[in-house]
């Protein structure tokens, strides 16, 4: 297996009845069942219920909306707005965490693994600490043929070819379009 092209996912089960696949934490423990409860269903009645109980936990353990998250610890797995799907911060490793919450305008500023500051709506879904597999950044391609020691072979274009080689080959100084195997043209089609 490749280096950097291994995850940890988590087997998700949601309240309309779907199943789909998160990347997931390091808090993540083993055969943990994890349960979506509907946060956009009755989204009015969801918001009076927050006000109430503001440390009540809408999902199980794994994520929560950034509402409830502290401020100043590593989050990760973050959507911009609510039901848009995990879209920030995704990779093995990588963390963010908030800087701000703003309940009036509802909208929290995040910091990125990159440094950049983005503002995030306080009901979309974010996980507490970092995504998995954090020794993915120990590796180091430093060395030639450091993904050949792991199978994976050198690829080049085939216009860098010569024509022996490859249909695309050759043709350095000549205007010649691309062809097929056989011969025929694959340009103006």
């Amino acid at each position: 297996m490749l280096p950097f092209s291994n995850k940890t996912l988590s087997l998700i089960f949601l309240s309309s009845g779907a199943i789909t696949y998160v990347p997931t934490n390091t808090q993540h423990k083993l055969f943990q069942l994890t349960k979506f409860y509907s946060v956009l269903q009755s989204f009015s009645s969801f918001h009076n219920k927050l006000w109430f109980l503001p440390q009540h936990s809408i999902i199980n353990q794994n994520f929560f909306i950034l509402l409830q998250l502290p401020k100043n610890q590593l989050i990760s797995l973050l959507e911009i707005l609510p039901g848009k799907g995990i879209q920030y911060v995704r990779s093995s490793g990588t963390s963010a965490s908030i800087i701000k919450i703003d309940t009036h305008l509802n909208t929290s500023l995040i910091k990125l693994p990159s440094g950049v500051r983005k503002v995030f709506s306080t009901f979309s879904l974010a996980s507490l600490g970092a995504v998995s597999l954090i020794e993915n950044k120990l590796a180091l391609n430093n060395k030639a043929g450091y993904y050949s020691r792991y199978g994976k072979k050198p690829i080049n274009r085939g216009v860098a070819r010569n024509p022996v080689d490859h249909p695309h080959g050759g043709r350095a100084k000549s205007v010649k379009y691309q062809r097929t195997p056989w011969g025929k043209t694959t340009k103006f089609k």
